[in-house]
């Protein structure tokens, strides 16, 4: 029985563009009012979250920063999974070696590491970041680059939300689009992958839906209305 889904949002909830698919939303709303939790898990700040979740309809705790924070809406405790110390130190081996870097606008507010336009290829960044020795995790979510330390990901987020609610694992089910998401994918008791993510994302998930985007999100969360509830 699935009582929490975990969502990714850009890609998942979202069009390529990152406009809302209408489709996502009105399956969301469905599944809470069906009982089960909605937990939005995304890349971006704790304040896009909880924007999000408010208008989107979705109830259940948020993971933001790739895992790094997860926050549980009914107590209003906010929990860091982490630090950016390490990534900032990766930020100065990078612009050692490419000049000053381009950071996204949500760089600054981040706890648990820092996000950076797309302007030098991933390759080459985690080149640098190894060189360097630094322990670091770089992704490119196709929105930004991710630095964050290798324990910050959006699958330990998923375990400790799941200790924090009371809610085995096994009852959570996840859908995602991107690198970002596999650790939460690989952790959750069901995945789904959309259509549009990519090879490396489609073999960690439990199933991979026909449909892309929004439209793939509505097509998961049908099934597992119908299968898992």
């Amino acid at each position: 029985m699935i009582r929490i889904i975990a969502i990714d949002i850009d890609g998942t909830v979202t069009f390529e563009d990152r406009k809302l698919d209408l489709a996502a939303v009105e399956a969301i709303r469905k599944a809470e009012k069906s009982g089960i939790q909605v937990s939005l898990a995304t890349g971006n700040v704790l304040t896009f979250a909880e924007a999000a979740a408010i208008m989107i309809g979705a109830s259940g705790p948020l993971i933001a920063e790739d895992g790094g924070v997860v926050f549980d809406r009914r107590t209003g405790e906010t929990c860091v999974l982490g630090d950016r110390t390490e990534a900032d130190r990766g930020l100065a081996a990078l612009e050692r070696a490419f000049g000053p870097l381009k950071q996204t606008r949500s760089s600054a507010a981040r706890l648990t590491g820092i996000t950076l336009e797309r302007e030098v290829p991933i390759d080459q960044i985690r080149e640098v970041l190894l060189r360097n020795g630094l322990s670091l995790v770089a992704v490119d979510s196709g929105f930004a680059i991710h630095i964050r330390d290798p324990s910050v990901n959006k699958g330990n987020a998923l375990r400790k939300l799941s200790t924090v609610v009371g809610v085995p694992m096994s009852e959570i089910a996840a859908i995602g689009d991107g690198p970002n998401d596999v650790e939460m994918l690989r952790e959750a008791g069901i995945s789904f992958a959309v259509a549009n993510s990519p090879d490396e994302v489609k073999r960690v998930c439990t199933h991979v839906t026909k449909s892309s985007y929004g439209k793939g999100t509505a097509e998961a969360i049908e099934l597992i209305l119908n299968k898992y509830c």
